[in-house]
């Protein structure tokens, strides 16, 4: 009996050894789900918040365009848009319009993509508002929300392509189309929307 005290001895300390090993991989596992589980949490809400930023920033495209082309407004549309932008975002002459660039002052936001191109690239919409209409939100008052939410508009033909004209007859007035980004708190998290608006005929 005295002999195998030590071995019993032994064997407790390496059950109590492995005992311990499995409960500290154990709480390591369960540790490693509940930060999981927090950062997709913390993302989920982030990219809810650059959504809804996104919307936002959408829907005052949309209320710019619909006062500017006298196209029926929803009730909470109420901008003050002064006269150049109007003539800017006339869409039978597209006078606020530039093939191949974004504009500026009373042509902010407004970009003509070549072929090829595309508005949010041509305006670096993602990286920096200095071309695009910036706005802001509660959430950029409040901080929430890393980078204002902007937008940019640009022309597109009320045709399909192929499509047959009659010989001399006048273009059509453009449709628009609107891309708007909203941010999150991290400003990695961004979500981009987009949108075409047909607006009433205005004469040139």
């Amino acid at each position: 009996m005295l002999n195998q005290q030590p071995w019993e001895r032994g064997f407790s300390i390496i059950a109590v050894t492995g005992t311990l090993i499995i409960i500290s991989l154990l709480m390591v596992t369960a540790l490693q789900l509940v930060q999981d589980h927090v950062r997709r949490s913390v993302l989920s809400a982030d990219y809810a918040l650059a959504l809804h930023e996104a919307e936002a920033a959408l829907a005052a495209a949309e209320c710019e365009l619909a006062i500017a082309t006298r196209s029926p407004t929803p009730r909470s549309c109420n901008a003050a848009i002064d006269d150049a932008r109007v003539a800017a975002l006339n869409p039978a002459t597209l006078a606020g319009f530039k093939p191949g660039r974004c504009g500026e002052g009373a042509e902010l936001g407004l970009c003509w993509p070549l072929q090829g191109q595309s508005a949010p690239k041509l305006a670096h919409l993602i990286e920096s508002d200095v071309n695009a209409v910036a706005l802001t939100t509660t959430a950029q008052r409040d901080g929430r929300s890393a980078k204002p939410a902007r937008y940019v508009i640009e022309p597109i033909p009320d045709a399909l392509p192929g499509q047959w004209m009659h010989a001399g007859a006048a273009r059509a007035p453009a449709l628009f189309r609107v891309t708007a980004a909203g941010f999150g708190v991290d400003h990695h998290v961004n979500v981009m929307l987009q949108t075409v608006y047909r607006p009433r005929a205005v004469e040139p």
